[in-house]
This record gives structure tokens, sequence and C-alpha cells, in this order.
């Protein structure tokens, strides 16, 4: 793997805790937890961030706090994504016996398509018709299972 492979690797890790709450220690120690809403990888792969409805380890709440990315020292996912679209993609590939390349896999944008007809997000399925109505059954047993 190359280096700038494992850096867009990175990258897209980090870009999917987007919508969850994480905790971000600081070099100084200073922690705040919050749910991250943005990022922006700077010059260098500064990655900047965007906290928001953030609690600071000494006890102070803040709407939003914006990250220099060069004082982030660790960055630690703290809820488990509800949905995982790569796993879910593998569950209904098992599920309903589907043929190689009829599951894409959308990492960034948290999405699976399958027959490039049905769009499944954390939110549910798009499309219409008897396959629709298998995806979301299966949709909806992935998701409780997740809750467990």
């Amino acid at each position: 793997m190359s280096v700038q492979s494992a850096i867009r690797n990175l990258i897209s890790e980090i870009a999917g805790l987007v919508g969850n709450v994480v905790k971000v220690k600081l070099v100084d120690g200073t922690t705040y937890e919050g749910k991250l809403v943005g990022i922006d990888v700077g010059d260098r792969l500064t990655l900047h961030l965007l906290l928001e409805n953030a609690k600071a380890s000494t006890g102070e709440s803040y709407y939003k706090v914006f990250i220099n990315g060069g004082r982030v020292s660790e960055i630690i996912s703290v809820q488990r994504p509800e949905f995982d679209p790569e796993e879910f993609a593998e569950f209904i590939t098992s599920k309903l016996s589907l043929p190689p390349g009829t599951v894409r896999v959308l990492k960034e944008a948290k999405t699976v398509l399958v027959y490039d007809r049905y769009k499944i997000t954390e939110n549910g399925v798009e499309g219409s018709g008897g396959m629709a109505s298998k995806l979301y059954s299966l949709w909806e047993e992935y998701m409780e299972s997740r809750k467990k």
C-alpha cells in the first residue's frame, strides 16, 4: 500500500465519523467531546475539526468548537455508528444470495447501492417494488440487531 493510499484511507475513516460523537484530545491534555460535524484537511495534512454541542474536560459546554489540527493528539470514536454500509452490504448479499457486482458501497456517502437502482442509507431504502420491500425488511432487521 502506498503512502498516498494510506493517507486517503485515514481521511476516509475520519470522514466516516462525521455525524457521530467523538472525543478529541489536544496536545496540552485538554479534551472535547461532541458531535463531529466538519473536517478540513489543510496544507501538510493538518486536519482541522468542527465539533457541535461539545463539552470540554473543564466541564464547560460549547455550541461549536473549531479545533486547529496542529493541536490534535487523538480522535476517539465514542459512538458506534448505527449503520455500517460495508457490513450491511455483506448482510444483504448473504441473505439474498446476490451475484457479485450487484452491490456497491459508497463509503464516504455511507450508502449501499443495489443494482444501481436501490439506495440504502441509515435513513432507509430509496426505490420501489418487490426488491425495495425485501431490502427494507432486511434494513429493519439489520438496524434492530445493531441496537442490541
